[in-house]
């Protein structure tokens, strides 16, 4: 990817309250006396500010003079320039779980961002809470890298989405049309978005097979977009949840479709809904730092003003299970299979 102008979401160190020793005191390595010793609780009033940058390639990194913010931003409590001045680099990162959980299926990975050669912040591989402790348990990397678009939730061209004149491919939808939600009949989309990018590896496309959900024909979503399952057995029973699609890879019928570059779409309403692609039952988009890290600097602007005129914008349609604890649950409950897809 050449010329991109990613955007993600970050804590500043000012909203972090820190018990043990510092993991953040330097501006080059990881404290290995925080592993294990060390916990932080975001504070319960603090918000995720957003980091707008440009870059010549697909990977936020450390000693790459390429990463700057395309406005001028404050953050912890410094007004950083745009351009030149405002130099944004990875230094190291941290492996953290929610207080209490020895489970590594709830792992998260935390990137200590520097601006202009002072840590000031992190960023991260899943989303944090305000008001959440977190231990650290490992140090992940004294050179880290993030590939920007590893949390895009969007929809490949070219899938079919269920609406009320039928069903329309999903590059064909505007706002105003009115698509088909499994819980609130036909809803009118508010905004679509779309994107170029590269996707390979573990961020590469997700193809669902004819059947495999359910659906009428194959269709390709994100690594993150959530598809909808109800669980037939184990504590969660009966349930109706959203799991990431690379979440699902172990199903027959799902697997990952690597490409040179693929063009994503998005689909929003003035709630998180869940709407039916080529007859299976996925997500539409969950606004948030993560998924406004697929999306281009002006959608996004975009995006960012709609969640502050609507909360219920961020409020997911079902719980959400994360890819591990489905794979742990799966494995307790005696296979993926256990997972009754609509």
């Amino acid at each position: 990817m050449v010329g991109t102008m990613p955007i993600f979401g970050a804590w500043q160190f000012s909203d972090l309250i820190v018990s043990g020793p510092d993991p953040f005191g330097s501006n080059a390595l990881a404290n290995a006396d925080a592993v294990g010793a060390t916990s932080f609780t975001i504070d319960a009033s603090a918000a995720v500010q957003m980091i707008d940058l440009t870059d010549d390639d697909a990977n936020l990194e450390d000693a790459d003079g390429s990463q700057e913010l395309s406005l001028p931003t404050t953050f912890d409590g410094i007004a950083w320039g745009a351009g030149a001045a405002g130099d944004v680099e990875i230094e190291y990162s941290y492996v953290i779980r929610p207080a209490g959980s020895a489970d590594p299926a709830d792992n998260i990975t935390i990137f200590v961002l520097e601006f202009e050669g002072d840590v000031h912040g992190i960023a991260s591989s899943q989303r944090l809470f305000a008001g959440q402790t977190y231990d650290i348990v490992a140090i992940d990397s004294n050179d880290p890298i993030i590939p920007y678009t590893d949390l895009a939730v969007c929809f490949a061209r070219g899938t079919r989405i269920a609406t009320k004149q039928g069903p329309v491919a999903v590059e064909d939808l505007r706002p105003g049309i009115k698509v088909q939600t499994a819980d609130n009949g036909y809803r009118e989309l508010i905004w679509t978005g779309r994107w170029r990018m590269t996707e390979r590896d573990e961020n590469a496309p997700i193809r669902i097979a004819k059947g495999a959900l359910g659906n009428d024909r194959a269709f390709e979503v994100s690594a993150q977009h959530r598809l909808l399952v109800r669980s037939r057995a184990g504590v969660l029973g009966g349930r109706e949840l959203l799991i990431p699609a690379k979440g699902l890879l172990d199903l027959p019928g799902i697997a990952r479709a690597p490409r040179p570059r693929i063009e994503w779409l998005h689909l929003l309403f003035e709630a998180h809904e869940i709407v039916f692609a080529d007859g299976a039952a996925v997500e539409s988009l969950l606004p948030g730092p993560m998924a406004l890290r697929g999306v281009g600097p002006q959608e996004a602007a975009r995006l960012r003003a709609l969640m502050a005129e609507n909360p219920l914008l961020t409020q997911p349609a079902r719980p959400i299970l994360p890819p591990g604890q489905a794979r742990r649950h799966a494995k307790q409950a005696g296979g993926m299979r256990q997972f009754l897809l609509r």
